[in-house]
């Protein structure tokens, strides 16, 4: 009698809101053989034999799950809950820890967990009660070999309770795949999701010399530096405190590379020098610069337009979609290949992938 075949183990990636378009070409190339099962503008779902090691390859996410229970949705009364609760008490977590080891995860005989909650619509039960639900049920299948923490947990699990489905997962790694260790870092920086974005839509080249003007700790030089081949990098800003955290985030690595000291609107660079280039400049009440926006928008791009190639790609990231249009308009010889909005740490800018034409 053939052994019935066993069910392909379910994933879900999540990122920044508009990068799934890029999160799925990365998926195609890093996860071969995935099968999608949901998509949305945050996150998507799919199917997979393969290692689960493959998914910490992926540098578009913010975090990579192991789907432990999935389901339409949750009602909103008590009596909703209550019948979650019992369908959670037959959940194993063990049978998702031994799937982890694939991804170099060693389990313990004693370990710390902590649930993290995410509630849609409006309900009777609140996120916490949510969570106490899944944690005495994890507690109560494991025979004391597991602990609710809110903190430092072995283990990470993420509750969903949307609309149209609520999921249980389990993270693959023990911290975010999106956060990167550096050196120096700050509150202003970039994601590394969206600095690995505006990269990766330079169409990066081997022979590539890639600009970043306005570098601050250098997130997006870093990005393009780690994951693909380089003539050049160039990082600059007009801070020195910035340059000196970009040296010190690089270190010894990813050479040839040069940073600078240096003013966007008149950059030393000869013309046509630059073959790739990524910008995101300051934004926001804190940010704006002494000379104002639209004076350092209007210089930037007269020397993007010098500096870059025929034909090269620059992504360009700014909440001020009215300002740069006109700007590009003025300034002639632009062309936007694309432009779409993104999720930036609440904040909705605009990411432009644009072209210098002849």
């Amino acid at each position: 009698m053939t052994k019935p075949k066993a069910a392909r183990a379910q994933y879900l990636v999540t990122f920044p809101m508009g990068l799934d378009g890029l999160v799925m070409d990365e998926l195609q190339q890093k996860v071969p053989g995935f099968a999608l099962e949901a998509r949305t503008s945050r996150d998507i779902c799919f199917a997979y034999d393969g290692s689960p090691a493959d998914l910490l390859t992926l540098r578009s996410v913010s975090d990579a799950w192991l789907v432990l229970w999935r389901s339409g949705p949750l009602g909103p009364r008590f009596a909703d809950l209550r019948l979650f609760a019992e369908q959670m008490a037959k959940l194993r977590l063990e049978d998702g820890i031994t799937s982890l080891r694939a991804a170099g995860f060693r389990p313990k005989h004693h370990m710390t967990f902590v649930v993290n909650c995410s509630l849609r619509g409006q309900r009777a039960y609140r996120r916490v009660d949510a969570i106490a639900a899944v944690e005495r049920a994890l507690v109560g299948n494991s025979a004391g070999r597991l602990r609710p923490v809110r903190e430092n947990a072995d283990l990470r699990l993420w509750l969903h309770i949307g609309v149209e489905e609520t999921h249980l997962c389990l993270a693959l790694a023990h911290t975010p795949l999106g956060l990167r260790q550096r050196a120096v870092s700050l509150p202003t920086a970039l994601p590394a999701p969206v600095a690995y974005a505006m990269a990766a839509l330079t169409k990066p080249r081997p022979d590539d010399v890639f600009l970043d003007p306005m570098c601050g700790t250098g997130s997006i030089a870093l990005e393009r530096a780690e994951n693909w081949r380089h003539a050049l990098i160039l990082a600059g800003d007009r801070e020195p405190q910035a340059v000196a955290a970009v040296r010190e985030n690089f270190g010894p690595r990813h050479r040839p590379r040069e940073f600078l000291l240096w003013d966007a609107t008149a950059l030393p660079l000869p013309k046509h020098s630059v073959s790739a280039a990524a910008c995101n400049p300051p934004h926001g009440v804190q940010m704006r610069p002494a000379q104002g926006i639209e004076a350092l928008y209007r210089g930037f791009l007269a020397e993007a337009g010098r500096v870059l190639k025929p034909f090269a790609l620059l992504t360009f990231l700014t909440p001020e979609r009215q300002l740069t249009d006109r700007l590009l308009r003025e300034a002639g010889g632009w062309s936007i290949e694309r432009c779409f909005v993104i999720d930036l740490l609440g904040q909705r800018p605009y990411l432009y992938v644009l072209r210098r034409m002849l």
